[in-house]
């Protein structure tokens, strides 16, 4: 007994001095933020299964300043200067084990978005963007995006033909549907899936997978031991087990997967033979003596990493700005899109008007509104601007893209006002909002779906906006995790008669 006694006192002697070590004498105790963060990341953890942390980080930083302290080793820089320092060019702020989840266990083998060093990093870019991803190849996929956005309004025309004129319909389940379709085919292409992959049988429940999966690989990343845990052979058994309908199939992620890895492990000739280009088709295509080319499990990683980020944080990017349009504020700009989308209707992602209130909708509605974490290494402890001493090796560094999105340093004091005529100025001003507008990251880590995801988006919301008038006369709700994922965004479509206002409509 006496033995046992002793056990325990040691062990609450040690987790006392842990936690005085780590609230007074810690480099990072000089930083302000929550009393449990200092001590534990279950803080953090807590903060982000809230759905709401992107939002308890600003009142934060509000009411600190620029600079937080959100767990034991863990800072959230909320400046430009910081940001860049952090997601720019510095080779020795890496990408640490806390995005373990995104790498083989076995070999530690990931993609463009787990790479852990910058050389890494710009290997894999130079693998995945060269031949699949330019401007010139971005633009041939332009006709799956077209014949897409075509099945998307008549998912709109039949969800609002089934009620009352005057009611409300939830477009946030077809917005989401719409952008997992077009961006599988895009990278997979016709050899995926003859017709839209959610409406194939065996793809039920397929979206909510994915968004559970991005919820919980980022939340037990949060927490080391917690990420260890859930990384053991018993738990990957339990938490990765096939999912098979009443008769034994394959159903959703996990049929999902076994096709992915079927058409480009076991049989790429598939992919090969189909007809429109894809992202995949055009890996396959490169020669093995090019040093762009891909070993099959790297091409996969690759093309998986892109289903994973992109159909999720398209959505909620489409679904704020047709939500926003709806609004009092946005009805205006309906009419506004639609007279210089006229001037030229085949290029719609060539207006400067629906290029703005896409800019300034995703500003304020960041489609990840979750800090990705870097890693500082030795060599990069005086790389943070403006802080007050040198950061130890192995800190967490973050900046919230929403913070910096609402941010008066940064935008003015008419930060949080939605004003897509900010964009709408002479060039040399627009390309210093570019330098602000951290959306889709900045650098040589920046998104590599960019022009993709703002190609679908135009062509989306010029074709809705050609069919009828918007009115956001319902909710709009969601939680943020490591992309937006909304569950309701209520409008009201009616119809547009031949002279471009609502059916009914006056004014």
């Amino acid at each position: 007994m006496s033995t046992l006694i002793v056990t325990v006192e040691c062990l609450v002697g040690a987790v006392v001095a842990r936690c005085i070590y780590l609230l007074y004498f810690h480099p990072l105790s000089r930083y302000p933020g929550p009393f449990v963060a200092r001590v534990t990341n279950l803080w953090k953890l807590s903060a982000y299964l809230s759905g709401e942390h992107h939002l308890i980080e600003q009142k934060l930083h509000q009411k600190y300043g620029n600079v937080i302290r959100t767990g034991p080793t863990s800072l959230s820089i909320a400046s430009l200067a910081g940001f860049e320092a952090i997601y720019g060019f510095n080779k020795a702020i890496e990408k640490g084990d806390f995005y373990d989840f995104g790498r083989e266990a076995r070999t530690g083998g990931g993609s463009i978005f787990s790479a852990r060093t910058e050389a890494d990093h710009r290997v894999r870019r130079l693998k995945a963007v060269g031949p699949a991803l330019t401007t010139a190849k971005v633009a041939a996929y332009e006709p799956v995006v077209s014949k897409h956005v075509s099945v998307f309004l008549s998912k709109l025309a039949a969800a609002q033909a089934s009620v009352e004129a005057s009611f409300v319909i939830n477009i946030a389940p077809i917005i989401h549907c719409f952008t997992f379709d077009t961006i599988v085919e895009i990278i997979y292409g016709e050899s995926l899936s003859g017709q839209p992959y959610t409406s194939i049988k065996g793809a039920d429940n397929l979206l909510e997978a994915f968004k559970a999966m991005s919820k919980y690989a980022w939340a037990t990343s949060m927490v080391p031991w917690l990420g260890w845990l859930m990384s053991t052979r018993p738990m990957v058994a339990l938490t990765r087990r096939p999912t098979k309908d009443a008769k034994g199939n394959f159903v959703g992620l996990t049929a999902f997967v076994n096709r992915t890895r079927d058409i480009l492990l076991a049989h790429p000739e598939k992919t090969l033979d189909s007809g429109p280009p894809s992202i995949a088709k055009n890996y396959l295509q490169v020669p093995q003596d090019d040093s762009k080319h891909m070993l099959p499990d790297e091409m996969w990683r690759e093309c998986f990493n892109l289903t994973f980020a992109g159909p999720g944080s398209t959505a909620a990017a489409l679904t704020t700005i047709l939500y926003q349009l709806g609004t009092k504020q946005g009805r205006p700009w309906q009419s506004r899109i639609r007279a210089e989308s006229s001037s030229h209707p085949a290029t719609p992602h060539s207006s400067s008007v629906l290029t703005a209130v896409i800019k300034e909708t995703m500003r304020l509605n960041a489609p990840f509104p979750t800090a990705f974490p870097r890693s500082i290494t030795h060599g990069a402890e005086n790389a943070i601007p403006d802080l007050t001493a040198p950061l130890p090796a192995g800190t967490l560094v973050s900046a919230n893209t929403y913070i910096l999105g609402h941010s008066p340093d940064i935008w003015g004091e008419d930060a949080e006002d939605w004003k897509p005529d900010r964009w709408l100025v002479p060039e040399r001003e627009r390309k210093e909002l570019e330098d602000k507008f951290v959306v889709f990251s900045k650098g040589s880590r920046g998104c590599i779906g960019k022009e993709i995801s703002l190609m679908m988006l135009s062509e989306a919301v010029a074709g809705v906006l050609g069919e009828w008038t918007i009115d956001a006369t319902g909710a709009l709700k969601g939680k943020a995790f490591l992309e937006m994922q909304y569950s309701e965004c209520g409008v009201r479509l009616t119809k547009l008669n031949d002279t471009g206002r609502g059916v009914g409509q006056t004014s």
